[in-house]
């Protein structure tokens, strides 16, 4: 059995180190869109939070934001 060491082993530098020559993985046109809806879906509920957080914060302060002394 080995033993672990703190240094990366030979499989790990030789993939680190050679760049990929194939260029990746390609998606197929149904993963590119399920991706892009995903991505829609997340910005939309990323949205979303900003704007309960922001209304959220304007009903906490209230009008007083506008009466305190400066």
């Amino acid at each position: 059995m080995k033993a672990i060491s703190g240094t990366m082993d030979e499989f790990t530098r030789q993939t680190m180190s050679e760049p990929r020559l194939d260029g990746g993985i390609k998606l197929t046109e149904q993963q590119l869109r399920a991706r892009r809806a995903r991505s829609i879906a997340i910005a939309l509920a990323l949205g979303a939070f900003v704007i309960v957080i922001f209304a959220v914060t304007i009903v906490r302060l209230g009008s007083a934001v506008l009466t305190r002394p400066m």
